[in-house]
Formats: structure tokens, C-alpha cells, sequence
């Protein structure tokens, strides 16, 4: 796609080196945008530029999006850097929480706050990838939904107040999504968990399994183009009607 210069967006994406991010980065790609994806590790999607950067360090972020603007600009801001959490209360050590909401919910903020003069040169657009677990109670995974129900509300309350500048904010959730991070916590998941995690599962597909990254990825290229121009502050379900 092209902003309304002519030029291809710039379009920045974190989380980009796996999963939902370089399914969203590939995407871009394809539209002609130019596109750099933030990530601690990973390789880019063909035609993305991946940016080493760790989105819980203020200093890293600065730099990442600062060299990722060009001619003042940034068009869009996909904020898909996440971690996954699963255990019993009891189980959660302070460093389990606090590396959650430092990746989940610091990072978005961040990335945000640095990228907001370039967004607001472009009028621009975010979109945050929360999860089903920010919107709806899930068991085992209070960190994670911590994290989570506070990018939605981070979401909602900035697109009233980036509105007057013409930036939009929204943020998709999604259910299972089929990922290296997810499938590795599965490995951990105690048998007597399963018949509920279960139940979470996507009842569009066969009641087990998780969706395709790319499914994300489109909801979050259609919520950052033309098309959805007066969508802002929107929490969209990805989650087959699980609540």
C-alpha cells in the first residue's frame, strides 16, 4: 500500500522474527510496504528488514524506531512482541510476572510512546494483538491475562486521546493461534488441565485446533488500512465465539 504521498508506508512491526508478527511483516511485504520488524531473535520475513531489539528496553525501543522512520514518518505500528504464561497461581514467581507485563503491556507502551511523533506526522495507525484472556476469564493464566486486559484498556484509552491527531488505536485478541511460543507451553500443559483448555479451543474449526498466524495477520492489515478509516478503539474478537 502507499500513505497519501505516494510513498510506500513505513510500517513497523514487533515480534516479527516468528509466529503472528512474521506472518504480519510478510504480509506487509506483499503489499509493497516497507517494513521493519523489532525482535530479540528470529529471521525476517523475505523483504522486511529485522531490527534486534529487546521491546521491554526503553533505550532499544528509541533506537529501533527512530531508525525505523523515514522522512519523519511511521505508518503503522503492529505491536506483536508477546510471551505466553500458563501455571496455577501458586506457581507464578515474581519474575514470571513481572517478565509478562514487561513484554505484554511495557512493551506496547513503549513502542508507542516512541513511535508517537513519527505516527502523528504520518496520522497513522496501531494495532495491538491482545488476547481472548483480556477479554473474557481464562484459568492458569492470570499474568498473561493481566497483561493482556490492560492492552485493551491501554488501546481503548488511546484512541481517545490520539484522536485530534488523526491516529487510530485498535487491537485484535485472538484465541489459539497456532505458534512455536504456544506450542512450547503446551509441552508443559498438566493432563488434568486439558479437558479445559480444550474447551477454549476455536469451535469455527474442529473444537481442537488452534488458528493460522496468517488469520491474525489479516485482521491486523485490514485495521491498519483505508478501509477501516473511522475503526478506532476497537477490540476485535478472534476467538470463534468463545465469548
Amino acid at each position: 500500500m502507499t500513505a497519501a504521498d505516494g510513498a510506500p508506508r513505513v510500517v513497523v512491526v514487533t515480534g516479527a522474527g516468528s509466529g503472528i508478527g512474521a506472518a504480519t511483516a510478510a504480509a506487509f511485504v506483499e503489499l509493497g510496504d516497507r517494513v521493519v520488524g523489532l525482535d530479540v531473535a528470529g529471521t525476517a520475513p523475505a523483504g522486511a528488514e529485522l531490527v534486534t531489539c529487546d521491546v521491554t528496553d526503553r533505550a532499544a525501543v528509541t533506537a529501533a524506531i527512530d531508525g525505523a522512520a523515514v522522512d519523519g514518518r511511521i505508518d503503522v505500528l503492529a505491536n506483536v512482541a508477546g510471551i505466553p504464561q500458563f501455571g496455577r497461581l501458586e506457581t507464578i514467581t515474581e519474575d514470571v510476572w513481572d517478565r509478562t507485563l514487561a513484554v505484554d503491556l511495557k512493551g506496547p507502551f513503549l513502542t508507542m510512546q516512541a513511535a508517537l511523533p513519527y505516527l502523528r506526522t504520518a496520522r497513522g495507525s496501531v494495532v495491538n494483538v491482545a488476547s481472548v484472556a483480556g477479554r473474557i476469564p481464562n484459568p492458569y493464566v492470570a499474568a498473561y491475562a493481566a497483561a493482556k486486559g490492560g492492552l485493551v484498556h491501554l488501546t481503548r484509552s488511546l484512541a481517545m486521546e490520539l484522536a485530534p491527531d488523526g491516529i487510530r488505536v485498535n487491537c485484535v485478541c485472538p484465541g489459539g493461534v497456532d505458534t512455536p511460543l504456544v506450542a512450547e507451553v503446551a509441552k508443559s500443559y498438566p493432563s488434568d488441565l486439558h479437558p479445559r483448555l480444550t474447551d477454549r479451543m476455536n469451535p469455527l474449526l474442529d473444537g481442537t485446533s488452534f488458528m493460522p498466524p496468517a488469520e491474525v495477520a489479516a485482521s491486523i492489515v485490514y485495521l491498519s488500512s483505508a478501509a477501516a478509516g473511522y475503526i478506532s478503539g476497537a477490540v476485535l474478537a478472534l476467538d470463534g465465539m468463545q465469548g
